[in-house]
């Protein structure tokens, strides 16, 4: 009950976090009006200290208790106050910075030309604690009157709580105590065995068979002569008593499929010891209780020499993989063939036994469940002699996600009247308000739950606020959680989709199918968090009449209901204080309920935010809802998401005096208006990490310098004023994704450029550099000096360079400083004329060059000096090369291309053959004269087998582009062309050379009037496709060699396709396969004029 009574709140951490907070504001650095301040901060430092570490013992322990309950709920509410009092006094020192930045910028805004601004450095309690930096210098703000008198009252009323509590923790220790050694008892209704129960079984018969067959399947492949099955499930899914049906019918059946077969229940205490003797005691029935660990695997290594064996293990816990391997090392020894089924909640659990294969069990299915249901709720009754309380059952296990052990608490409470009131009363009753025993399904789940890590605990219950069936995405979600301390400010989003994978991992959440990064809860883990909640998460849904509890923290509310809210906070003063969660979601269609006009709402949702000044999250879903003009009481917020909110046509100036706000998702359409006032006072909130807005906007934004805690910057405008100039970038040095920078013209020197210190931004994983071509660029601006002081991070995977004005490339283009490069990409760079040496870079996947008009060679700096060039290289397109003429080969001593995968050459029409391409083991040609761009074009099977896809745009560089000693590597040849009328001699001998080719395709080729007559040499071909070809009529099967074996007409002439579908295929030796479809009339001859 302890736990349940404090809602998943995991005090030691927040309590740790109020400690250092304290100590902060108690140094020398601040000074304040009234001289008991510091000495109040000392006080509750020290109280919150020594109340620290009770609490800590008390979260472990799972007692239920309600006294217990009640004093934590307690320390909650007063460390919620402290913790509200604290930030206001780093709200402050926030709204001070800014003022300061702004008298600075206001003075900056008036220096023509100037590069960059002054800036001031400021020290919060924030900054101390969640970073652990060493405290900073200078702070130029007037100290001694940041703080209110009413920051002080209220401070001074924290700390008198907690003397309070304080004075009363000896007693609470005691208890405390006492309560740790009753949870110590052992669980003794987990313990399984073999035996089944009385119950029927029902279903499973998919999944049944599935495990028998993997039980007598023999892995080959492996080294170890066992397999481990995983069963994976969340807690009264069903897993033990399915394989408790498939172990029983080995092990009682005479198949002898299996020498030895044991069941051992391991719980969460993972004994090497006791297992390894408790497996040797059933094998060898000799008592091994006396003997030591070592004696005992090697006795049971000895009888288990060569012998098939089933071993269950149930219930296993244990994520350590030494104690796993441990275990098992006897198993060395067994027959190959034996088998290891491990029966787990957790995902992790399956991941470190190496399983080699894993059954993931979810809830029976709709007839199965309710015949299973159907025998706890009415015994030996007839389900059908009560038609009502049939049809109420039925309504009930809907809610129940099919799982068995649900099904035995609800229908075990149904039993006990077959009545049709008291039915509807548990119908109408929440899974966890229903009385249970420790062996129902919610101490079930509270297992689970209790055995999470604590900073995943309140992570988890926050899912209690939304709905069952809920799609949350994963960024959202974790600026919830980090707006509420469940994460540290400064942790990084790769750690804390850590956290979400870990509830992945242990079956606590779901992904949802067909969508990334979004995520649901299983419908009993759902009911479950509630009951952990005890009303701190609420919801008031549509035609939902309910009462708010006193204690509510997160609220979730439909639109319709606002006023539902309003006259709450007008009732409870509790909840004026409290409410820390937010969410008003749009009502559904068709829901009963009183509708509530447009400008009603918004008055009430201004009246509501104005007695809400706790609130850490607001997430505003309502189309027609706006935000007030007054926010500036919202000072605790931190996460605001107004996305799908339509109409708005102004912005709030109190919006930017959210000095706390760390996320904002904005709507997608927005005014002229509204997008400039935007743009100017973004800047303002300089704790954004996470902004949601149209790029339009983002990329605009005025001193987006001062966002130096930024995550996401897809695009940023440069412009030649200080507001928008590149040395805005400097500090942003968290960026990651994705950056462009457009309108680099605008810059003019290397000093310039260097300013971005784009190389400090090593977590960007693609750079955008950007000029934007002029009729006449500036004489004095130095772009190959730009170019130089723009280099990025080695950490960059991507990097694409867009309408580069100079001639020469920068010297960090190299495997020197690029090492990781992944993909580049050269776009309209018209004055680029010598390449650097790409082929150097180890990792270079993809390389695309394309209208870089004025190159007329790839020498040989290209491929660098590396003795493998290129050594990683799959994709190579070139594009738009106009002088394109030569293409240099490759030193004798050097090997290229690798891993060459597709090259593509378009639009480079001066460029002639042979390319300087290594020998390949096959490949695959496509030419077509109708592409216009210069895309990978390479299917599945050239991914994954040794072929190379080479595709062009001309036929003339087709019969050139190969060395002769190439050609009999060619594997397929596809020829598109609105030109080809016939092969000519020249080109019939080069058809000649391709002795490989097992495929020919011509399509849509609208003049080809004639195949070519050296087909019949192609003594390898055994496909010839021919598609959309309207002009050939005439074929004669000589012409035809006899290797092949399929031939396809479609969309040809009447003619042809009849004179195709006349082709013997009876002949062994002849055609074996024959496609002719979708004939099309013959065409009208055209007479072509010169």
């Amino acid at each position: 009950m302890a736990a349940s009574a404090i809602g998943g709140w995991v005090a030691s951490a927040l309590i740790t976090k109020l400690v250092e907070k304290a100590c902060s504001y108690a140094e020398d650095r601040y000074e304040y009006q009234r001289k008991d301040t510091k000495e109040k901060l000392r006080i509750l430092e020290k109280n919150l200290s020594s109340i620290q570490t009770v609490v800590h013992i008390a979260e472990r322990a799972h007692a239920k208790n309600t006294t217990m309950g009640s004093w934590l709920q307690r320390i909650k509410d007063a460390a919620c106050q402290a913790e509200d009092v604290l930030d206001s006094f780093d709200y402050r020192v926030l709204q001070a910075q800014a003022e300061e930045k702004g008298k600075v910028n206001s003075v900056a805004s008036y220096i023509d030309g100037s590069s960059s601004s002054s800036t001031t450095t400021i020290t919060t309690a924030s900054t101390i604690t969640s970073s652990g930096s060493t405290v900073k210098q200078s702070v130029h703000i007037v100290k001694r009157f940041l703080f209110s008198d009413e920051d002080i009252d209220e401070l001074i009323s924290v700390v008198d709580k907690f003397v309070e509590i304080h004075t009363e923790m000896q007693t609470f220790l005691e208890l405390v105590k006492l309560e740790d050694r009753r949870s110590e008892q052992a669980v003794q209704w987990r313990t399984t065995t073999s035996m089944p129960g009385s119950r029927k079984f029902f279903g499973r018969i998919n999944e049944e068979k599935h495990l028998k067959k993997l039980l007598v399947r023999i892995n080959e492949q492996s080294s170890q002569p066992y397999d481990v099955i995983s069963v994976v499930g969340i807690a009264g899914v069903g897993k033990t008593a399915l394989v408790q049906k498939v172990y029983n019918h080995y092990h009682t059946t005479a198949t002898g499929h299996f020498d030895f077969t044991v069941w051992l229940h391991v719980s969460d205490k993972f004994n090497v010891e006791r297992l390894t003797k408790e497996m040797a005691n059933l094998i060898i029935s000799v008592d091994l209780n006396s003997s030591s660990l070592d004696q005992a695997q090697r006795i049971l290594a000895d009888k288990l020499n060569g012998n098939m064996t089933l071993i269950v293990l149930d219930d296993v816990w244990n994520e350590l993989s030494s104690q796993w391997e441990n275990l098992c090392k006897p198993l060395q020894f067994a027959g190959k063939g034996s088998k290891v089924i491990v029966t787990t909640r957790s995902q992790n659990v399956a991941n470190i036994n190496g399983a080699t294969e894993m059954m993931h069990l979810h809830g029976l299915e709709h007839e199965d469940y309710w015949g299973y249901f159907s025998q706890y709720a009415f015994g030996d009754a007839n389900p059908s002699d009560f038609p009502q309380l049939e049809n109420i059952g039925r309504q009930v296990v809907k809610k129940l996600a099919g799982s068995p052990l649900a099904a035995k608490t609800v229908g075990g409470a149904l039993k006990l009247k077959l009545e049709e009131n008291h039915w509807r009363a548990v119908c109408g009753s929440k899974l966890w308000q229903i009385e249970q025993k420790e062996d129902d399904i919610i101490s079930a789940l509270r297992l689970s739950y209790e055995h999470l890590p604590d900073y995943l605990k309140q992570c988890f219950v926050y899912f209690a606020l939304f709905p069952k069936k809920y799609h949350l995405r994963g960024d959202v979600l974790i600026q919830m959680w980090r707006a509420h301390g469940f994460l540290n400010t400064q942790t990084p989003d790769e750690i804390a989709y850590r956290y979400i994978n870990d509830l992945l991992q242990l079956s606590f959440i779901e992904k949802v199918a067909n969508q990334d990064d979004c995520y649901v809860v299983h419908d009993l883990l759902h009911d479950f968090a509630e009951s952990v909640s005890n009303g701190e998460h609420f919801r008031i849904e549509d035609d939902f009449h309910v009462c708010i509890p006193r204690n509510v923290r997160h609220l979730y509310v439909s639109a319709s209901n606002i006023s539902k809210v309003y006259m709450g906070l007008v009732e409870f003063k509790e909840l004026k204080k409290n409410l820390r969660s937010l969410i008003i979601c749009k009502a559904e269609e068709g829901a009963s309920y009183e509708g509530i006009a447009t400008s009603n709402f918004n008055h009430v949702l201004e009246h509501t935010l104005q007695e809400l000044r706790g609130l850490r999250v607001l997430v505003l879903r309502n189309p027609d809802g706006i935000l007030p003009d007054n926010m500036d009481h919202l000072e605790h917020l931190r996460y605001l998401n107004i996305h799908e909110s339509r109409s708005f046509i102004n912005v709030p100036k109190s919006l930017f005096n959210l000095h706390h706000l760390h996320g904002l998702d904005l709507q997608i359409h927005q005014g002229r208006i509204m997008k400039k006032k935007l743009q100017e006072g973004l800047s303002m909130l300089t704790q954004l990490r996470y902004l949601k807005a149209p790029k339009e906007i983002i990329s605009g934004i005025e001193l987006i310098g001062r966002l130096t805690s930024l995550e996401e910057l897809e695009e940023y405008k440069v412009k030649s004023d200080m507001k928008h100039g590149i040395c805005q970038l400097k500090e942003l040095n968290e960026l990651k994704g994705m950056l462009t920078i457009k309108n680099l013209q605008n810059v003019s020197s290397r000093e310039e450029s260097s300013e971005a210190r784009l190389i400090k931004k090593e977590n960007l994983n693609k750079l955008t550099l950007w000029w934007n071509h002029v009729k006449q660029s500036s004489t004095n601006t130095d772009h190959e000096g730009v170019f130089e002081g723009l280099r990025p991070n080695p950490n960059l995977r991507g990097l694409c360079v867009r309408g580069y004005m100079g001639i020469k490339s920068p010297s960090w283009l190299s495997c020197e400083y690029l090492s990781n490069i992944h993909s580049i990409e050269l776009l309209f760079c018209n004055q680029w004329k010598t390449l650097p040496p790409f082929g150097s870079l180890p990792f270079l996947r993809i390389l695309k060059i394309s209208h870089l008009t004025t190159l007329e060679m790839i020498d040989a700096g290209f491929y660098g000096d590396a003795e493998v060039v290129f050594p990683s290289l799959e994709e190579l397109l070139f594009e738009g090369m106009n002088q394109w003429k030569g293409w240099s080969s490759i030193g004798h001593s050097q090997q290229v291309f690798p891993r060459l995968r597709n090259i593509c050459i378009k639009k480079c029409n001066q460029l002639m053959g042979p390319l300087p391409l290594p020998a390949f083991n096959q490949i695959k040609i496509s030419v077509s004269d109708k592409i216009n761009s210069c895309e990978s074009e390479n299917t599945a099977d050239v991914n994954t087998s040794s072929s190379v896809q080479l595709s062009l745009d001309r036929l003339g560089l087709l019969f050139g582009s190969l060395k002769t000693s190439s050609l009999a590597t060619v594997h397929m040849l596809d020829i598109s062309s609105n030109y080809l009328e016939a092969f000519n001699k020249d080109q019939e001998e080069w058809l000649q050379q391709l002795t490989s080719v097992k495929e020919l395709h011509f399509t849509d080729c609208p003049e080809l009037t004639s195949l070519p007559y050296s087909m019949i040499h192609l003594t390898s071909l055994e496909s010839l496709y021919i598609e959309k070809c309207p002009n050939l009529e005439s074929l004669t099967q000589i012409a035809l060699p006899l290797s092949l074996k399929k031939l396809s007409v479609i969309r040809c002439s009447k003619t042809f396709s009849q004179l195709c579908s006349g082709i013997n295929t009876s002949n062994k030796n002849t055609i074996h396969q024959l496609i002719v479809r979708e004939a099309i009339g013959n065409p009208t001859k055209r007479r072509r004029t010169s």
